[in-house]
């Protein structure tokens, strides 16, 4: 009888062991706020991940109303958690410790979404171009600023928004960075635009796009997007590379090694402008031209000291020769006399 009621309460502790490895059950209270009108709002889903080494999931459950209770999360109260809710398929993401979780309430605020792009520029457009042999890579760091009054999130289908790319661009990849890791996004190009699926909160929206396009001499890559561009510049290497352009000038003051750098003047949306790549390695000739010139000059010079040299040392026998024929002539007219 004993046995058997050790055993049952062994086995009444098994789930409390657990639960305290991974935190102690609480109930988390929750509300969404709409920022956008300031009134109560809600999500379509809530997912709670513990951070380790890794993203462990605690809860993961569709929020009914404005307010509500999260039953049973496993807490620990100096724990690392991220917070995630979804509305309107954008999702919206928060960093929080267990005390402030089970402090509660939890307020977190999301938006309304649209598909306008009223407020929303190109705050920031980075292009780093790298020739590679038979390629050249393009890397895009845009910044994209939301700053619509009120504040919503823009998310429009199938694109976004747009900017431009050169004509037979490849292996093109785009994510985003505004949760813990980056995300991708899903590019729309129609062989000279690129559109982005993207959504864009309100502040300020990390974009990075890479592309690959055939290296061809005097070939052109267009600057722009369907958003004002505030601010852009452009990252040339080899350094030889040549970049041709009214629209831009060279920053001396600001240059990294291995490149160089241009800035652009402001664009409006819808405008562009185009970037004439060339090939700079003929730069390199004149001071081949102008060592090859300077050489033979050094060479014609020595060969003619070396003659000089020569011509001073070939002399010097037949002086001698002849001294000493002179000499026995002289002594044998002695002995006949």
């Amino acid at each position: 009888m004993a046995t058997v009621a050790g055993l049952v309460l062994f086995a009444c502790t098994l789930p409390g062991l657990a639960q305290t490895a991974e935190g102690h059950p609480q109930d988390l209270s929750i509300e969404i706020i709409n920022a956008t009108t300031g009134e109560p709002g809600t999500v379509d889903r809530m997912v709670i991940e513990y951070i380790t080494a890794r993203r462990n999931s605690v809860a993961d459950f569709q929020p009914d109303g404005s307010a509500f209770t999260a039953r049973g999360v496993p807490i620990i109260s100096k724990g690392k958690y991220i917070v995630t809710v979804w509305k309107d398929n954008v999702p919206y993401w928060w960093s929080k410790r267990g005390r402030e979780l089970a402090d509660g309430p939890v307020v977190l605020h999301v938006f309304d979404t649209v598909t306008r792009l009223e407020g929303v520029s190109l705050s920031g457009l980075n292009l780093v171009v790298r020739r590679q042999e038979s390629i050249v890579r393009l890397e895009y760091m845009l910044q994209v600023a939301n700053l619509a009054k009120p504040q919503v999130t823009a998310n429009g289908y199938p694109s976004t928004f747009e900017i431009a790319l050169p004509r037979g661009a490849t292996e093109i990849v785009a994510s985003y960075t505004r949760g813990p890791d980056p995300t991708d996004i899903k590019v729309d190009y129609s062989g000279e635009k690129c559109g982005l699926s993207v959504p864009l909160t309100p502040g300020q929206n990390q974009i990075r796009l890479e592309a690959v396009v055939p290296w061809t001499d005097g070939m052109e890559i267009p600057v722009g997007a369907n958003l004002p561009v505030t601010s852009w510049s452009v990252l040339a290497s080899p350094e030889w590379l040549e970049v041709g352009s009214t629209d831009i000038e060279e920053n001396d003051s600001e240059q990294v090694q291995g490149f160089r750098r241009f800035v652009g003047f402001p664009l409006e949306s819808g405008e562009s402008v185009t970037l004439r790549l060339n090939s700079g390695e003929q730069a390199a000739g004149p001071e081949e031209d102008l060592f090859t010139q300077e050489a033979p000059a050094a060479n014609d010079s020595g060969a003619e000291q070396d003659a000089e040299a020569k011509g001073d040392g070939s002399q010097l026998p037949l002086i001698f020769m002849g001294v000493v024929i002179i000499v026995i002539i002289v002594a044998v007219r002695r002995r006949r006399s």
